[in-house]
């Protein structure tokens, strides 16, 4: 069975729970895949991107972490040899349009229905949603991806990253607009997936956003349900 963990972004120290439970959950004899692909190299080198990774996961063992800045010519038996796939932040739009045009994303739902282990920070999270129209208040789409549809790993739920609660104005019209539900987590809040079942990780409560706009909070340590086939 497939197990994905989310977070909402923010710095080492506020992901260290969520970090911790997914390292744990890590096979030690392969290695840990990272992409960066969401960031601007000529802004934040994949040298120092690397160096930030391993400073992230070292503290719970985990060392042996494989780096790739290119998808092209990647196969699932490459996706194989990896005990789980982490997906950093940066920007969304840029995220989405590697993914897509290399074709990546139908090698990582296969190695997700496959038992794979997929970790999503930030822009990583929000391509797991089904709409990734939530980063719009903060990522440019400066590569101009025409199409908003993510890879819809948790049903018909978007995901909101950075959450506080001064921008639910901006979550309600995201559900007017797109009549899509939301799970929103702010940077010390993530979630692990499981079978349908979520387990909130970290510090600081999810709120579920119906497509009605009616709001609950799950606190850390709660669970719930992804609840199927959401009217539009």
């Amino acid at each position: 069975m497939s197990v994905l963990y989310l977070s909402g972004g923010g710095g080492k120290e506020q992901t260290r729970e969520i970090d911790r439970v997914f390292a744990g959950e890590l096979d030690g004899g392969k290695p840990l895949l990272y992409l960066p692909i969401a960031m601007d190299p000529t802004k934040i080198s994949y040298k120092d991107c690397y160096q930030w990774v391993h400073s992230v996961f070292a503290p719970f063992g985990i060392t042996d972490i494989t780096m790739w800045g290119d998808l092209r010519g990647k196969s699932l038996k490459d996706l194989k040899e990896f005990s789980g796939v982490y997906i950093g932040g940066g920007n969304t739009f840029n995220l989405m349009h590697s993914i897509l045009q290399e074709g990546f994303h139908t090698l990582l739902t296969a190695f997700k229905e496959g038992g794979g282990l997929i970790y999503g920070g930030s822009a990583g999270a929000i391509v797991m949603g089904s709409d990734i129209s939530t980063c719009e208040h903060m990522d440019e789409n400066a590569v101009l991806l025409k199409g908003r549809r993510g890879l819809s790993y948790l049903d018909d739920y978007s995901i909101w990253c950075h959450y506080g609660g001064e921008q639910e104005p901006l979550i309600h019209r995201f559900i007017n607009t797109y009549r899509k539900p939301v799970i929103a987590l702010s940077e010390e809040t993530g979630l692990r997936v499981e079978n349908g079942r979520i387990k909130v990780l970290g510090t600081q409560p999810a709120f579920v956003f119906d497509s009605t706009m009616n709001k609950e909070a799950f606190e850390p340590g709660g669970d719930f349900l992804l609840a199927v086939n959401l009217p539009d």
